[in-house]
């Protein structure tokens, strides 16, 4: 056992005394690592019995196991001032307002396709689960300037089945890169300050930056690159992700339209159900969506995004990336990009990395190009010509234009006097 058992004050029952132990394991580091990676439910219940009595605090294997079941249906209701070693997971409105719960992951690196499979997996454990701790949002903004926390290398953007995952795939595969693929607390941030009319715009800017830094806190000394991918909607939020991160370069992947409207159709993502993500997040009346078909909802989502990431593709460090240009463009110029140098070894994991398939890595990555193509209906291609060709074709000249430019960022600057064009498709056509 680690350091001297801190004696708790006296509780006379059993109830009140594991809800004093729970408050000395969320505050006490060291007593925390005692009860994490338990074998079995039963072997940390025991455990935990037994560091209890060692602090004055009598309480059963029982108790231990209530308040296990009752952890997996409601969330942590213990604040704390100290966050060092903590993680947020999740964000939510409570009753007491938003609040941000909080989990201590030890040594676990996000390696997993996305974000919310590394913190299921950390939450089998029972000591993870149990002793969670929640603080108000406003505890975000004092993180902002957090000295531990690794600035952001590079950010991820998309328009979804586009190769994003193989691109965060390919970079987790390097130790000294902490890689945050598609972490729901970003998206649950940017709707609680949507739906909060009095939040000013320079603390939405500090709790985006306070989030983004306690997310990259590294675990490993090898850890030294931070690099965030977004939801395939957060294009739409490029304004004030790039306010709050102004020198971060960041990329927006796409593909042809007809092979994403197909891989949507066979599963669709979250933000292709109407409900799952808000409607208006993309300007489509929720009264004009009930008429729609699926397919048509999907065409115009990629097209509103498409069309987001011509129109804001100016602001700060850009590229694009189209998806023929993986894996390859990774290892070949995206390292210079992001300012970071591979070394030959870390080209040779990355090649391996890439011949996985990248939400599946157990199996072989399978070029389908060619078969989405020739299962592409009528109507899908009929969608595809009426909403996405034009913004595809949009964002393939800027890639081009990129290409002849010696800085990116120009590139986009020389061709923001025919963003008008694309700015009026949108509001004309797209939420009509």
């Amino acid at each position: 056992m680690s350091s001297t058992p801190r004696p708790a004050a006296p509780v006379s029952d059993p109830a009140g005394a594991f809800v004093a132990f729970h408050q000395l394991v969320v505050d006490d580091a060291e007593l925390f690592a005692l009860l994490q990676d338990s074998p079995t439910t039963d072997a940390f219940a025991a455990l935990a019995v037994e560091l209890g009595a060692a602090r004055g605090l009598q309480f059963s294997g029982g108790d231990v196991r209530a308040a296990l079941r009752t952890a997996r249906r409601k969330e942590p209701r213990l604040s704390c001032a100290d966050l060092t070693g903590w993680t947020p997971v999740a964000i939510a409105s409570r009753p007491t307002g938003t609040q941000v719960e909080w989990c201590r992951l030890g040594d676990a690196r996000f390696t997993e396709p996305f974000f919310e499979q590394t913190i299921s997996k950390a939450l089998r454990d029972p000591a993870r689960l149990l002793f969670r701790r929640q603080t108000p949002l406003a505890a975000l903004e004092a993180l902002q300037d957090d000295p531990t926390a690794l600035p952001p290398r590079g950010f991820i953007f998309h328009l979804s089945r586009c190769g994003s995952t193989l691109a965060a795939q390919v970079l987790a595969a390097l130790p000294q890169n902490l890689v945050i693929s598609e972490a729901p607390p970003l998206d649950q941030l940017l709707v609680a300050q949507r739906r909060d009319p009095g939040l000013t715009h320079a603390r939405r800017l500090a709790q985006l930056r306070g989030l983004v830094r306690v997310l990259g806190r590294p675990r490993h000394r090898d850890e030294r690159y931070l690099f965030i991918k977004f939801d395939s909607w957060h294009a739409l939020e490029l304004p004030l992700i790039l306010e709050a991160f102004p020198d971060v370069p960041w990329v927006f992947l796409y593909r042809d339209p007809v092979e994403i409207m197909v891989a949507q159709h066979r599963q669709r993502g979250s933000q292709m159900v109407p409900g799952l993500v808000d409607p208006q997040r993309f300007d489509l009346d929720p009264a004009i969506v009930a008429q729609m078909s699926l397919d048509e909802y999907s065409a115009r989502v990629l097209a509103r995004i498409s069309v987001a990431a011509a129109m804001h593709g100016q602001l700060g460090h850009g590229r694009l990336v189209n998806f023929t240009q993986l894996p390859a463009v990774l290892w070949e110029s995206l390292g210079d990009f992001f300012g970071v140098a591979w070394t030959a070894g870390d080209l040779a994991r990355m090649r391996r990395a890439s011949l996985a398939d990248a939400k599946t890595p157990s199996l072989a990555h399978a070029d389908d190009r060619a078969a989405k193509q020739r299962e592409a209906g009528a109507e899908i291609h009929r969608l595809v010509e009426t909403w996405l060709r034009e913004p595809h074709e949009r964002l393939e000249s800027l890639r081009s234009a990129q290409a002849d430019a010696a800085e990116p960022a120009s590139a986009f600057a020389a061709s923001a006097s025919s963003n008008s064009r694309i700015q009026s498709f949108t509001t004309q056509s797209i939420t009509r």
